[in-house]
């Protein structure tokens, strides 16, 4: 982890009463971040885990996530559909008697921050962007209910798989990556574990082959060969991620 982002999220820490933990309600355990979980847990400050775009899983993927969840001081959100927003600010609230509560949002790239910030913002200052890395410096915005929230300067950065996590999270568009097939191949692997039913549904595709051959079998049936009639796997890779980032295909 960087050391430059942690001097800075650290005195955030410091100054914030609540931390948000921004998570992909697609994938809320990747995007967890235990080191910043803990640091909050020595600080001594609240911490809430809101698992953000609940509008791209299906009504079975939000029952596991209620189950995984329970008893944990998390709420489940869309900031795309506004939806639970009053019982996201009710659960802030209640974790501390003061009028004036900052509050801090912290997650990986493209889980929905600066989008959380607007709906919560009585000015909708915060900016969004679907790449990464878009806010610049640390800005102090006057929130709904009183609350005063911090917009931290950038997102948590990811080490040894950032390409993957950020084309699993759509942080970066299919198109821009260098090896879309690994990211692709990672991503048949969920759906093989959490929903393989989606992938025969939505793809007549057999979930019992394994990740490489799914692939082939996408491209194939979407006739993306090269000449001599091999499966171009990048550009099936490519449009596999795509139906992923659009939310045809869900958990």
């Amino acid at each position: 982890m960087k050391r430059g982002f942690w001097i800075v999220v650290k005195d955030i820490i410091r100054k914030a009463d609540i931390i948000l933990e921004i998570l992909d309600a697609r994938m809320p355990d990747l995007t967890r971040n235990k080191h910043l979980e803990q640091y909050v847990a020595v600080s001594g400050k609240r911490l809430i885990l809101v698992i953000n775009k609940k509008d791209l899983i299906s009504e079975n993927a939000i029952k596991g996530i209620e189950e995984r969840y329970s008893g944990q001081n998390y709420v489940l959100v869309s900031s795309k559909s506004h939806r639970d927003m009053n019982k996201f600010i009710g659960l802030i609230k209640s974790k501390s008697k003061k009028d004036k509560l900052k509050v801090a949002f912290i997650g990986y790239p493209n889980t929905g921050k600066s989008s959380l910030i607007n709906i919560l913002s009585r000015s909708g200052r915060a900016r969004t962007s679907l790449e990464s890395g878009l806010t610049r410096g640390i800005q102090l915005i006057s929130g709904k209910g009183g609350l005063m929230l911090i917009d931290t300067p950038g997102v948590v950065p990811y080490e040894g798989r950032e390409e993957v996590m950020l084309g699993l999270t759509s942080a970066i568009s299919p198109d821009k990556l260098k090896d879309p097939e690994a990211v692709a191949y990672e991503l048949l692997g969920i759906f093989k574990k959490s929903n393989p039913l989606a992938l025969k549904e939505e793809y007549d595709l057999d979930a019992g082959l394994d990740a490489e051959e799914l692939l082939l079998e996408f491209g194939k049936k979407r006739h993306m060969l090269r000449k001599g009639g091999f499966v171009d796997e990048r550009r099936a890779a490519i449009q596999l991620l795509t139906d992923w980032h659009k939310g045809r295909i869900r958990i």
